[in-house]
């Protein structure tokens, strides 16, 4: 899937995403982690970490967090966050999750922001590595996208001071299109596509990967009207749902 990389970093050349400041959203999912650990420092694989933003913050919480991103920018920028935490909090590795094999089990898998790529095989497998990469009893969230939301959005644009970013979607194969492209560069553009999960597909997903769903929380979404994003939607406005796993003892099987 060498696009990905390509999304990704020619994402960050255009609008510096991976340099940017932690933010609230940061902040947010840290202290989510921190209450499905009960508070006590544990080990966090986040996938897809980006310029280490969500995965500093995880760690400043007392946790220690293996970052992985296929993209060598995000992974830059994940080791100069990673030298203003405590040492050794943060571990930054550029790989390909789908091949990465990590040393050790983990108190919790995260991986926001990202869920989808490739097709429904690709999901199956990635969900039983994370399962096997859990100790038992371990929790796993995942931000899932959701197809109501990126059906009515297709056709959407956004225009930034470098870069502009379009919106499509894939009826048939549900699949929200991501593009970017520099600024009057429109031949430059780079695409991601990712496929969308209603909760009754994403458990089917989950079958026989001994993760069962705890909880869904819905996201949030743009306002068609002003264009200020809302925190929280009912689920059938929302962006994505935040889904949260618990990795299930053999014997329940």
């Amino acid at each position: 899937m060498e696009w990905i990389r390509q999304f990704y970093e020619k994402q960050d050349e255009w609008i510096g995403c991976c340099q940017g400041e932690i933010e609230g959203v940061d902040r947010e999912r840290a202290a989510c982690v921190h209450r499905l650990l009960a508070a006590e420092p544990g080990r966090v694989l986040e996938l897809g970490c980006g310029g280490g933003q969500t995965a500093a913050a995880i760690a400043e919480l007392g946790h220690t967090v293996v970052a992985v991103d296929i993209s060598r920018r995000a992974i830059e920028a994940a080791g100069e966050r990673a030298r203003s935490v405590v040492s050794g909090r943060l571990i930054p590795v550029l790989a390909d999750f789908f091949d990465y094999e990590p040393a050790g089990e983990f108190d919790a898998v995260v991986y926001f922001d990202g869920f989808g790529v490739g097709e429904d095989e690709d999901q199956r497998r990635l969900l039983h590595r994370m399962a096997a990469w859990m100790k038992e009893g371990a929790w796993a969230l995942l931000d899932v996208y959701a197809p109501g939301y990126w059906a009515r959005a297709a056709g959407t644009e956004m225009h930034f001071p470098d870069a502009s970013r379009r919106y499509d979607f894939d009826l048939a194969r549900t699949r929200m299109l991501d593009t970017w492209w520099p600024k009057g560069r429109r031949d430059e553009s780079v695409t991601q596509s990712l496929r969308c999960y209603g909760p009754a597909e994403l458990k089917v997903l989950l079958e026989g990967t001994r993760l069962r769903v705890i909880d869904l929380l819905p996201g949030g979404a743009l306002d068609d009207a002003t264009g200020a994003y809302r925190p929280l939607v009912p689920l059938r406005e929302a962006m994505s749902y935040r889904v949260t796993l618990r990795r299930q003892r053999s014997s329940a099987f």
